[in-house]
């Protein structure tokens, strides 16, 4: 294999612009930028909770979602590149339904925290909502108008599906950290506020 980053610094992008895969120029606030971005700083979060799990089931499906990520990125940055599939679908929904079975059915909601990775979980969740809203927005735009060579398709790109199983997938992996840690999760109660005078 030879040397896919051959250089780091390459100080093209000194003036607000940057290349897609395809080798398009866009700028860097533009709406594939903005979907790459979010897609990139999710996989970051989910490294985070890799790196911190206690869990081994959600090290090892959360790895293989970062694989995943990535190939979405590039789908983004290459139009008409189908990376994910179907076949990726049906692997997340698995993914939950396995990682789901043994928690309790919830009566109340949670708040984000209990456990570290419990907490890196939850980020990771609401990155992941936004990286949605931003790939819903690209592929509403006709990729014309941002210089590219074609136009995002929901249905064939499978991400939009992908990245709202992921975000269920990363709450109910909030849940088995807390379990793996011996700690509750953190109930939302009503009334409950600071205007209650509870604080010290």
């Amino acid at each position: 294999m030879g040397h896919r980053l051959s250089r780091i610094v390459t100080r093209t992008g000194d003036h607000g612009q940057t290349g897609l895969g395809s080798g398009v120029r866009v700028d860097k606030d533009s709406p594939p930028i903005e979907t790459l971005g979010a897609i990139d700083e999710l996989n970051s979060w989910i490294g985070v909770l890799v790196a911190t799990s206690q869990d081994p089931r959600v090290k090892e499906v959360f790895t293989l979602v970062q694989h995943d990520l990535f190939d979405l990125g590039a789908q983004i940055s290459v139009p008409g590149t189908p990376l994910l599939s179907g076949a990726h679908l049906v692997g997340i929904e698995r993914a939950f339904e396995a990682l789901n079975a043994g928690l309790e059915m919830l009566e109340e909601f949670i708040l984000p925290g209990g456990s570290t990775s419990s907490a890196f979980a939850h980020v990771a969740r609401t990155v992941c909502r936004r990286a949605e809203r931003r790939l819903f927005t690209l592929s509403q735009i006709d990729r014309q108008t941002v210089g590219l060579a074609a136009e995002v398709s929901t249905d064939e790109s499978y991400g939009l599906s992908y990245l709202n199983r992921l975000s269920d997938l990363l709450f109910v992996a909030s849940r088995l950290e807390n379990r793996a840690t011996n700690r509750p999760d953190v109930l939302w109660e009503r009334g409950k506020t600071l205007s209650s005078g509870e604080a010290a």
